[in-house]
């Protein structure tokens, strides 16, 4: 079976060819300035040509995008109509009480996706009960649609108050607006999030809403080219790391908008199955930033909300934290003397000034580069001569200059501040959730994951650093070992002990109804399906929910005291105390199902005679935290045999990325290819 996955990044488009077969996999990469609809079908065709198959031989294409982050982040979504209650025109504007800065005494707010000019209030009126207070009528339906029709919208967002207790409302405007303008994406509040909560659930249509043009021109297009070239079997990667078919991902265009970074979290979950390793902190770090998540007893830890360039967002997605820290972003010195690295990056074009492309700033890439970690004539598998004497230059102009330091003294500092991002951001995830980080191994991914990886390991005192055979394409390979993933919720409000058992039932059953529809219209057959079911549990008298699973098998399955206790240790583990005395409640419940499909995995690698392999020359390299330079061996990836072991420093160059070992670790190659490092002391 020969799998297809092409993964978007801010640099390069990395394609990943798998035969599930033979377990040979194919790589290219494309610059993601070509990461229009027309550049992913040259790759494609590019990369079926490089393995000698034909396009019609490819069986599965899963794609990974930015499309839908770029609209949101950039502020170029569609021209958006949104639709609500009257009397609440201003709930965008308004949003909550919450302040960024809590402590400032002026701030300013992200701006709203749709102004308050385009926003039409709708008479009518459903109660906190779901009691038809001011019906709709059919004037007003008519009324809304004549206006719509005459402002031409792009999408057109529904949320109408309390329609996640009675939808008839908002489902009777989406049924005229459809009717009357088939071209335009039709976003009821229903459909994309049911909950409490007006503010957020308004915020996350919308949101739907603006993303969606863009989405659905770029998938549209892509869909039509590749029927055009002979493939019809595309698959999009979701927020939430489950794959979905273009249909399901036009329903809510929303769950696209974290789609880029999700493989990678996936392939690790699966890796670390593979090599019998649990607990995982992932970090993906590329050209323009840095991607970490977490994943637990071997499953990637999810989130049901989160806030995304200040806004809110409430859809099911991995939880991913995000810096600005890739090997093209940035170094400046302000005014004041300090240095920093990011936000801004030198991307593909014109790079960083070692590319020769234009690029006079200096980078982390010129850094690593200044300091010999990188060789300049094996950048990319030789594809690319970097020029040294351009990143000294650019580190000297912008960095050491300013600052009174020496070329090697600036580009250490630059790599200091990155290591110092990094670990804050890896400390957010773990021991400020309240996990001990030390257990946890590190999954270096991206063309520069595997250089700062091994300064974690030390630094945080994390168990081992994971380097997999092929880091630069990891994420994309990821794609290929996701599952479909629906997702749907209720609002259901009671004290713990006053919930009925039936009714609860009743309403978990009809979510399972609506996912098992939606795994009929993907054609997951019924034996490859599997579900699970939660709940967003409270104190009593508290704000801030604990979405925690339930236990939901066989007929009496429900126990208030029981589903208690795992609120208890739940709300323990994030915030280090519970009140066992106190009254708890159920704000929402939650279903999700899957539907397994063929998939690539991690097999392990034939073994071969040989220990460690002979070294391919040395480097002068400073080492962060030496006071000179080491003559460092360099070995080839493609020469090291499971069982074989390095000693640091070394370095171990592939045509994808550079892994760093520092001076006091070891690498150790498993059966899978996977490079352990640590400390010398732990292996």
């Amino acid at each position: 079976m020969q799998q297809l996955a092409s993964d978007v990044g801010g640099t390069f488009v990395d394609l990943v060819l798998f035969d599930s077969t033979t377990n040979r996999i194919v790589v290219d990469k494309v610059p993601s300035t070509r990461h229009s609809a027309v550049g992913i079908i040259g790759g494609v065709q590019k990369i079926a040509a490089t393995a000698g198959i034909g396009i019609g031989a490819i069986d599965r294409f899963v794609h990974g995008f930015t499309i839908a982050t770029n609209a949101w982040l950039t502020r170029r979504g569609g021209k958006v109509l949104f639709l609500t209650t009257a009397g609440f025109r201003d709930v965008l504007e308004i949003g909550t009480q919450r302040r960024p800065k809590l402590y400032a005494l002026t701030q300013t707010r992200a701006a709203p996706l749709v102004a308050r000019s385009r926003v039409m209030e709708v008479h009518e009126r459903i109660d906190a009960f779901g009691g038809v207070v001011e019906p709709l009528t059919s004037a007003e339906v008519q009324r809304i649609v004549d206006a719509a029709t005459a402002d031409a919208p792009d999408a057109i967002a529904i949320s109408l108050l309390f329609s996640y207790l009675n939808r008839d409302h908002e489902a009777a405007l989406a049924a005229a607006l459809r009717g009357a303008l088939p071209g335009v994406g039709v976003y009821p509040s229903f459909e994309i999030n049911p909950q409490i909560e007006e503010y957020p659930r308004a915020n996350t249509t919308v949101a739907a809403a603006y993303v969606g043009p863009a989405v659905e021109a770029y998938v549209g297009a892509l869909e039509a080219g590749l029927d055009d070239i002979g493939l019809s079997s595309l698959m999009l990667m979701r927020s939430d790391g489950g794959v979905a078919t273009p249909e399901a991902m036009r329903r809510n265009p929303a769950t696209m908008l974290l789609s880029g970074p999700a493989g990678g979290v996936i392939a690790a979950a699966n890796l670390g199955r593979s090599i019998g390793v649990s607990d995982l902190v992932t970090f993906d770090m590329g050209g323009t930033s840095a991607d970490f998540s977490l994943i637990v007893g071997g499953q990637p830890r999810t989130s049901n909300e989160r806030t995304v360039n200040d806004q809110p967002l409430r859809i099911p997605m991995l939880d991913i934290a995000t810096i600005s820290a890739g090997g093209g972003s940035i170094a400046s010195v302000d005014h004041a003397g300090a240095l920093h690295v990011g936000p801004q990056s030198a991307g593909s074009v014109p790079g960083p000034a070692c590319y020769g492309q234009g690029g006079t700033l200096p980078t982390l890439t010129d850094a690593v580069v200044a300091l010999g970690i990188i060789d300049p004539a094996d950048f990319a598998g030789g594809s690319l001569a970097l020029l040294p004497e351009a990143a000294m230059l650019a580190i000297e102009t912008e960095v050491a200059k300013p600052l009174g330091l020496t070329v090697d003294q600036a580009a250490l500092g630059m790599v200091s501040v990155a290591c110092a991002q990094i670990r804050q951001a890896i400390r957010a995830l773990t021991i400020e959730r309240g996990f001990d980080v030390r257990p946890f191994s590190l999954v270096a991914f991206g063309g520069a994951g595997p250089i700062f990886a091994a300064l974690m390991e030390r630094d945080l005192g994390m168990r081992e650093i994971l380097i997999p055979p092929r880091p630069g394409v990891f994420a994309a390979l990821g794609l290929l070992m996701s599952d479909m993933r629906h997702h749907t919720q209720a609002s259901l409000t009671a004290r713990l002990n006053a919930v009925d058992p039936v009714v609860l039932d009743r309403e978990f059953d009809a979510l399972g109804a609506e996912l098992a529809a939606a795994l009929d219209s993907d054609g997951v057959a019924g034996d490859r399906r599997s579900f699970a079911w939660s709940a967003d549990l409270r104190y009593a008298g508290q704000f801030h929910v604990l979405t925690v699973k339930l236990p939901r098998m066989g007929a009496d399955w429900w126990r208030a005291d029981d589903v208690a206790e795992l609120f208890h240790a739940a709300h323990t583990q994030v915030y280090g105390h519970c009140d066992r005395a106190g009254a708890v409640e159920i704000v929402t419940i939650r279903a999700a199902a899957e539907g397994a499909v063929d998939k690539a995995d991690f097999p392990p690698l034939p073994h071969r005679p040989g220990g460690t392999p002979l070294s391919h020359g040395s480097r002068s390299i400073l080492f962060p935290g030496q006071g000179e330079r080491l003559d460092c061996p360099v070995y080839q990836r493609d020469d090291l045999s499971p069982g074989c072991e390095l000693a640091g420093p070394a370095i171990v160059s592939q045509s994808d990325t550079t892994v760093l070992i520092l001076p006091g670790q070891t690498g150790r190659v498993d059966d899978w290819g996977v490079i352990h490092v640590a400390g010398r002391e732990a292996v």
